[in-house]
């Protein structure tokens, strides 16, 4: 695996990926509204949860999230998209959208890049993604993702007596 601060040379494209990845690259933005329509089809509520411009920045980030994933696809490399959505959660979390969301829009993304690439290829894409899912997933189980258990909030605030401060 190449590392570009130890100089190492990037990884090597495979033609017949790289020839996906264009592919994927020239339709990011029609791909881009796809994935966000097969998001909002996988949870209706997120037109509920967001408003108008907040629906705009996630467009306009599901065209990152497909030239990331483009990458990822031409090399092979999985650190592309697994890096890049570690990048994203404080992103996230500052605008307030919590990793189930975020989850949502990158399965969409899955279910709309399966209509454009080759089976295979598009197997490939959903392995990688897999692997960013598994990456969301862990930052969702941190606190303020959340609402927490109830109860251990119970009794982890002295049972629940005048003090909310604590979690």
């Amino acid at each position: 695996m190449s590392h570009p601060s130890l100089g190492l040379p990037p990884t090597a494209a495979d033609p017949a990926r790289a020839r996906a990845a264009a592919r994927l690259r020239d339709r990011r933005t029609p791909l881009a509204r796809r994935a966000l329509e097969r998001a909002l089809e996988l949870d209706p509520k997120l037109r509920d949860r967001y408003d108008e411009l907040a629906l705009r920045r996630l467009l306009r980030d599901c065209e990152q999230h497909v030239l990331q994933l483009a990458r990822s696809l031409e090399s092979g490399d999985d650190s592309h998209v697994v890096n890049y959505g570690e990048w994203l959660v404080p992103i996230y979390r500052r605008r307030e959208v919590p990793m189930r969301d975020f989850a949502t829009v990158v399965r969409g993304l899955r279910r709309a890049v399966a209509d454009v690439l080759s089976p295979e290829d598009a197997r490939l894409a959903g392995e990688l993604i897999e692997r960013w899912l598994a990456r969301l997933k862990f930052h969702g189980r941190l606190p303020g993702d959340h609402k927490g258990n109830a109860i251990v909030r119970f009794f982890w605030k002295g049972a629940g007596i005048a003090d909310d401060s604590v979690v």
